[in-house]
């Protein structure tokens, strides 16, 4: 009997765990420093905004109809 309540004892545990890391996971946390949402938002527009440059390749517009995969080696 004692085996019977060791095995059940490790999918008890394994579910204890996952239900206090998730709970702690999914926790509301306080708002952000205005200074660092703010900066947090620039480093983001400006990987969205940045174009290769130095490729003569890559057009100036990265929204023109020109397919670049078809050109890049490192695009499988």
């Amino acid at each position: 009997m004692l085996s019977i309540a060791g095995w059940w004892a490790i999918p008890t545990v394994a579910l204890l765990g996952i239900v206090l890391w998730t709970s702690w996971r999914g926790r509301t946390r306080g708002p952000q420093d205005m200074h660092d949402s703010v900066a947090h938002y620039e480093r983001f527009q400006a990987v969205l905004t940045r174009v290769v440059e130095g490729d003569s390749r890559s057009p100036a517009d990265p929204n023109a109809d020109e397919p670049r995969a078809a050109g890049r080696r490192d695009v499988p």
